[in-house]
């Protein structure tokens, strides 16, 4: 049974204290998954409109419950929570980030922890943030407690208002955030492994998983059709394991799209159709997926694997604004055959964005 259903199913003093018991634990730091706050809060209003409870009492010991559990839980992180997480900064090399995050916390002070209170997903992480970065007391307080007056009269008041719906649907929304978050994390480790590998001279071990791309066989295939042979322009700047690289690109964003869709519309409607909204959503995709990868690396995961890799004009990575341009053009189809042209004719093998860029693919592993 849904343990939220289960929760609704209580009445009088009993309920009361299950979700303000729940707000607490939450509240302190300690996840409640299987019960959210946001969710608690909409069934201590369903259960008030349905006269289950007096709105006094409930409301009542969730302001206590919240305030209270929160400021545990800064004292808990400010007193815990940083040595260990600066030791996993320090790891991680996300420091930096770290200290520029509680710089702004500090800098807004209780206004950003007002704002950060309301907004579901970052309240319980506004307040670690301000244990980790030993924010004052009161200035914590000022902002915490106008915003815990705010976020349980708007979800209580949800609650009340719409009922069962409205803990069906947030419970759905926060279902597929969390399928989409994933997807993103489990795509951002990939990218990661990739490139681990890559740097370690690792990839032939993958090469029984992507059988068909390998390197070796892409240089036979440019060298049968071109008949160039161990030209230097050529061997400088292949074609083949461009045009491949390209493909495991688009494999690649074709999957993102089917599981956002999935999360979004679930398994048995999940479709991709290339009208223009399929077309826009994995242009999207793709974008998003390539320009900040290669304007910092200069390197997609099909351009590692196949060893290859994108030059500014300088020599180094070709930075935002060109990954950006020579990205936006290449998405354009219409474009496609201007690009086959160029990149036929031209001897370092540039499309329209690399030429409008002064970009160029050049090979970086044999």
């Amino acid at each position: 049974m849904n343990p939220i259903t289960s929760i609704g199913s209580l009445s009088g003093d009993l309920l009361i204290l299950v979700i303000a018991g729940l707000v607490f634990i939450e509240e302190s730091g300690i996840p409640v998954p299987f019960a959210p706050g946001d969710l608690l809060l909409m069934v201590a209003g369903i259960a008030i409109a349905s006269d289950t409870v007096d709105a006094v009492p409930m409301v009542s010991a969730l302001l206590v419950a919240t305030i209270l559990g929160a400021m545990i839980g800064r004292e808990v992180f400010a007193a815990v929570g940083r040595p260990a997480l600066m030791r996993v900064a320090e790891a991680l090399r996300f420091r930096p980030a770290l200290e520029r995050a509680t710089h702004l916390l500090r800098r807004g002070g209780a206004p950003a922890v007002f704002a950060g209170r309301l907004i579901p997903g970052l309240r319980i992480h506004t307040t670690q943030v301000a244990g980790v970065s030993r924010m004052p007391r009161r200035i914590f307080a000022l902002g915490l407690i106008p915003s815990v007056f705010v976020y349980i009269a708007i979800f209580v008041g949800l609650g009340a208002l719409v009922g069962q719906p409205a803990v069906s649907l947030f419970h759905r929304a926060e279902h597929r955030f969390f399928v989409i978050a994933v997807t993103v994390l489990a795509a951002l480790a990939v990218i990661l492994s990739v490139r681990w590998l890559a740097r370690r001279g690792g990839l032939s071990a993958l090469e029984p998983i992507v059988l068909g791309v390998r390197r070796d066989l892409a240089d036979q295939v440019e060298t049968t059709i071109f008949r160039r042979g161990d030209e230097p322009s050529w061997r400088q700047y292949p074609l083949v394991r461009r045009l491949w690289a390209g493909l495991i690109d688009l494999a690649m964003v074709f999957a993102v799209a089917i599981l956002i869709l999935t999360a979004i519309s679930g398994v048995d409607k999940t479709e991709i159709v290339l009208d223009p909204e399929g077309l826009l959503l994995l242009t999207a995709i793709a974008l998003v997926y390539r320009v900040p990868i290669e304007a910092r690396t200069g390197q997609t995961i099909g351009k590692v694997m196949m060893g290859i890799s994108v030059y500014g004009p300088a020599g180094g990575v070709p930075g935002w604004w060109r990954a950006t341009v020579r990205n936006l053009i290449g998405v354009l189809v219409i474009l496609w055959p201007i690009d086959a042209v160029l990149v036929l004719r031209d001897g370092r093998r540039q499309r329209l964005g690399d030429l409008l860029t002064q970009t160029f693919v050049r090979r970086v592993a044999d």
